[in-house]
C-alpha cells in the first residue's frame, strides 16, 4: 500500500526531531563529560515540540490512536539515523556532508 502523504510528513517531523536530539546531546555531551538527567529531559522537550505542534488541533482520540505509531516510528528513526551515521564513518549526532 502507497504510503500518503500525510504519514510521509509525520515520518519527517519525527526524524527531524529525533535528529535534532541527537545533535543537541552530541554538542552538549562533549563540555561537560555525560549529559545530566536534567540536561537529557530538556534535550528531549525540545525536539519533542515540532511532534506535539502537528498533534494540536488534532482530535484526543486521534491523538490517543496516533501514539502507538509514534512510539514505534520514533525508535525506527533513531536507529536508521544511528546506521546512516555508522555507514558515513562520523559520529552520531554529525551530519556528514
Amino acid at each position: 500500500m502507497p504510503e500518503s502523504a500525510e504519514a510521509r510528513e509525520w515520518h519527517h517531523i519525527i526524524r527531524a526531531s529525533v535528529r535534532e536530539c541527537l545533535e543537541t546531546w552530541q554538542l552538549q555531551s562533549p563540555r561537560a563529560g555525560p549529559v545530566t538527567v536534567d540536561a537529557l529531559e530538556a534535550i528531549l522537550g525540545r525536539s519533542i515540540v515540532p511532534i506535539l505542534r502537528q498533534m494540536e488541533d488534532k482530535q484526543p482520540e486521534l491523538v490517543i490512536a496516533l501514539l502507538p505509531s509514534l512510539v514505534r516510528t520514533m525508535p525506527a528513526a533513531f536507529v536508521e539515523m544511528m546506521a546512516e551515521q555508522q555507514a558515513s564513518g562520523s559520529k552520531p549526532g554529525h551530519r556528514s556532508h
